[in-house]
């Protein structure tokens, strides 16, 4: 999990100025890092207002990888569908960015768990011991990820949502609010799972 240090100079931007860049500030400020979000990026910024929550909205994507040519900016993606998050990350990966998880202090994430950078965990979430979480993932408030799971990179947990012992939750998928993933069950990169599904496991 990509940890920043409050050193001067350290700024993070958040990209996506809608509903789901407010939750992302929200959690950014409750870690105390409010004082380092510089602004917003969001290539619907002509008709946003020029403010949000107080942050500004500085540009669009095509200005905040000119800005990363000449200056170290730490990032948030905060785009709901999975893909067009992964492809602005990759983007903005090529173009020099870092990434910062933004983890909810009111979430419990093991310390023998693994992180990617660039994911987003609500609070009320729980991550136990030996789980992994790929880059740019979202795990929803009060989502379970047991042990020794694996959530792909870029996947979304919705809230409620639990992903059972040892299962394996592919790359850009969506579970759906309060959906279960059973023990040691696989769930296919790109899968929708609608909300309330119950994917048997083993033993189940």
């Amino acid at each position: 999990m990509q940890e920043i240090e409050r050193e001067a100079g350290v700024r993070i931007v958040i990209v996506g100025a809608g509903g789901y860049g407010r939750v992302v500030l929200d959690i950014l400020t409750a870690c105390g890092y409010r004082e380092l979000v510089v602004g917003f990026y969001d290539d619907a910024h002509a008709v946003l207002p020029e403010e949000i929550k107080g942050v500004p909205v500085l540009g669009d994507v095509g200005m905040l990888k000119s800005m990363l040519s000449v200056e170290e900016l730490y990032v948030v993606v905060a785009i709901t569908e999975n893909r067009a998050r992964m492809r602005v990350a990759n983007s903005l990966r090529g173009a020099g960015a870092r990434f910062v998880s933004a983890v909810h202090p009111a979430a419990h994430v093991s310390l023998e768990a693994a992180v990617g950078d660039g994911a987003v965990i609500c609070a009320g979430a729980v991550v136990h011991t030996d789980a992994a979480l790929g880059s740019h993932c979202h795990v929803g408030p009060g989502a379970v990820v047991e042990r020794d799971s694996v959530v792909g990179a870029g996947a979304w947990v919705s809230g409620g949502a639990v992903v059972g012992v040892r299962s394996h939750v592919g790359a850009r998928v969506h579970l759906g609010a309060n959906s279960t993933v059973g023990r040691k069950a696989e769930v296919r990169d790109d899968l929708r799972v609608p909300p309330l599904t119950n994917i048997v496991g083993e033993g189940e």
